[in-house]
């Protein structure tokens, strides 16, 4: 089966749409972080909001290319979960504020685990910057961990926990949408290469 990573074509042409992703994660964990009172009052609508526009951008992502991708279904599973879960917190703000530990630790929980995958597939791909994937990831569920087996931290750590998560996941989509571009930039060096053996042959 072939990954997103491992993909020359259609798919490498829409590197930014994790940059901009990745560039959000940091925006929403830089206001979580210098705003903590706020924050806690403000995180489970705010959360919500996130999850929602956060699958918009993953469903463009991914429905853009499914004629690409052999596992796109995968990737638009969670852009939809996203998109739904978001919509429906964000409608339904008390539910949000008393599941918001879980809802934090689980979503972080389900994101580091899918960053491990897309690090694998950058090391095999021969991309460095794979280990700074991976050490996102561990970050996002060392986190995550310790938010599902301490529900009750004070309101306070959890939105500290929180900024940190969303900078690790930052993270995680800058070094993942600079690795689609090397791709990117090496399937158009081969095309070119390709091209010009080929008017030589003629």
């Amino acid at each position: 089966m072939k990954s997103i990573l491992q993909k020359t074509t259609t798919a490498v042409k829409y590197w930014w749409m994790p940059l901009i992703i990745g560039i959000m994660f940091i925006i929403a964990g830089i206001w979580t972080i210098t705003t903590p009172v706020a924050s806690f009052v403000a995180l489970a609508i705010f959360f919500a909001a996130f999850m929602f526009v956060s699958g918009i951008f993953n469903l463009i992502f991914a429905i853009s290319n499914r004629a690409d991708i052999e596992d796109w279904g995968w990737h638009l599973t969670g852009a939809i979960f996203d998109f739904v879960v978001g919509a429906i917190l964000f409608f339904h703000p008390p539910l949000t504020m008393a599941v918001l530990p879980y809802l934090v630790a689980f979503y972080f929980l389900f994101k580091g685990f899918a960053t491990f995958g897309f690090a694998f597939d950058m090391k095999r791909y021969g991309d460095s910057r794979w280990g700074w994937l991976l050490f996102s990831g561990s970050i996002s569920i060392l986190l995550a961990i310790m938010i599902i087996f301490n529900p009750t931290l004070g309101g306070l750590t959890i939105v500290i926990f929180t900024a940190m998560a969303f900078f690790s996941l930052g993270l995680f989509n800058i070094v993942l949408s600079l690795g689609l571009k090397k791709i990117k930039n090496k399937g158009q060096d081969m095309k070119e290469g390709l091209e010009e053996l080929k008017n030589r042959l003629s």
